[in-house]
């Protein structure tokens, strides 16, 4: 007889199963027990070792100073902030704050960093209650001719994770230049916390925050981060939406003058380069009002800020202007469908034809958004000056987008054509990027301007080459 046959015969009948249900039970009761060891385990150690800060990022930097942004995750705790000049430095407290950031009543924290040694790269963090953030990065500007590196775009779904953002930074450049729809919540309601949230959801992406965390930004709005879509300045939303980027976002001084401190058009250096973003949105006036000199995209006050700032940028000799225009500029006032400037086609020809009365028009670069595509005209078809003639230069122009969204061809037409993701699958997300390499010997700037896949690769054909000195730029074949 063997075993199991025995063991059965010394038992009751049905003992056996009651036996095999017995250790069942015990097996998941354990099985359970042991789970939640685990997840208390990993609880009690997140407690202790989780991010101290939802987000951070740099911006606002020139050769002597930048400013930092931060979102605690508790908002009862002041932080402690940490820096140091290093490649592969450990920040530590900086002792160039008296006390320690306080922050708002969001939670934002802002460090305005001052003293700072030119062209160096600096480290820093936040510590709060011995808990440390991963380290951010940013590296100074140099006082005087500078060789940098730019990556420029527009348009991501809310909170993308997608690997272009990785791509960008694997590319090291030293501003990341965001050309508006940083989201696409398209927010109706006047309320602070709903745009902070917005901006939370992209800052908590894991490819955009490692990004963010170590390139300094410049950012400027567009309709779906400022409002609803095709928003203008009877935007329900537009004063939470200033409130929410002056807390949120480290930007350079914003040039708006009372009564108005609407918009966040703003101005900086980098080398011998002078930037100019403008915003197109807080004080536009309606696309559907008819057009003339009432008509405006940019609001009076930008306006004439703008017009100063081409005047300043010939008295003070700058090689190269980069124009931030956050909408397409080349679109024809007669197509069926009005995008970027052409419903605004007065101010446009009042703009073009100062830029050339300036001479202006051979300093001049446009970078542009909200199209999504990539699109390098040389000039070409850019010139809106009244009188003129057919085939007559302007500046070039270089739009660049979608970060992660839907291809959609604006405007146009481009000299080097446009770029709209696959041919095979013209349906799909597109993920592109700009990407600007200057090089200056303190007496000239050699430009090298390329559109990029989602891996860093050049667009078949999206590629241009300036030379400039003195006398302005040339486009080189």
């Amino acid at each position: 007889m063997n075993v199991h046959s025995v063991f059965d015969k010394e038992r009751p009948p049905g003992r056996n199963i009651l036996l095999r249900e017995s250790l069942r039970r015990v097996t998941l009761h354990l099985s359970l027990l042991f789970v939640g060891l685990a997840l208390l385990g990993r609880s009690f150690f997140a407690a202790f070792s989780q991010d101290p800060v939802r987000w951070m990022w740099s911006g606002a930097v020139t050769p002597t100073s930048a400013v930092i942004k931060a979102r605690l995750e508790n908002l009862s705790k002041s932080p402690q902030f940490l820096l140091c000049a290093g490649e592969d430095c450990d920040p530590r407290p900086w002792d160039g704050m008296g006390k320690p950031p306080a922050p708002d009543e969001y939670g934002i924290v802002t460090v305005e960093l001052e003293g700072l040694r030119p062209e160096t790269r600096y480290r820093y963090g936040f510590r709060v209650d011995n808990r440390t953030t991963p380290p951010g990065s940013f590296r100074t500007f140099a006082a005087g001719p500078m060789s940098f590196r730019v990556a420029f775009a527009s348009c991501a779904t809310t909170g993308s994770e997608s690997s272009v953002f990785t791509s960008i930074l694997e590319m090291e450049p030293d501003v990341f230049l965001h050309m508006g729809d940083f989201h696409y919540e398209d927010i109706k309601k006047p309320d602070v916390e709903v745009y902070l949230e917005a901006y939370d959801k992209v800052l908590r992406s894991k490819t955009q925050s490692e990004l963010f965390r170590r390139v300094p930004i410049v950012y400027i709005w567009d309709d779906h981060d400022y409002g609803p879509d095709n928003s203008d300045r009877t935007a329900p939303g537009r004063l939470a939406a200033l409130d929410a980027y002056r807390r949120a976002v480290p930007h350079y001084p914003l040039a708006s003058l009372p009564p108005d401190r609407m918009s966040i058009h703003q101005a900086f250096t980098v080398g011998r380069v002078r930037f100019l973003a403008t915003d197109l949105r807080a004080m536009r006036d309606p696309a559907g009002l008819a057009d003339g000199p009432d008509k405006s995209m940019l609001g009076e006050d930008q306006k004439a800020w703008l017009l100063d700032e081409f005047a300043r940028a010939m008295e003070e000799e700058f090689p190269l202007v980069g124009w931030v225009s956050t909408v397409p500029w080349i679109a024809s006032a007669e197509a069926k469908k009005l995008v970027g400037w052409a419903p605004y086609s007065f101010e446009r020809s009042l703009l073009a034809e100062r830029i050339r009365s300036l001479g202006l028009d051979r300093r001049l670069l446009m970078l542009s958004g909200d199209a999504h595509m990539v699109a390098i005209d040389d000039g070409s078809h850019s010139n809106f000056a009244p009188g003129a003639e057919a085939g007559e230069r302007g500046f070039p122009v270089v739009q660049a987008a979608p970060l992660d969204r839907y291809p959609r061809k604006k405007g146009g037409p481009y000299s080097h054509g446009t770029e709209t993701g696959s041919k095979f699958f013209p349906w799909s997300k597109v993920q592109q990027f700009g990407f600007m390499e200057v090089l200056d010997d303190g007496s000239r700037i050699e430009v090298w301007i390329t559109g990029r896949d989602k891996r860093g690769r050049i667009l078949d054909g999206m590629e241009l080459r300036l030379l400039c000195a003195d006398g302005g730029c040339e486009v080189v074949p």
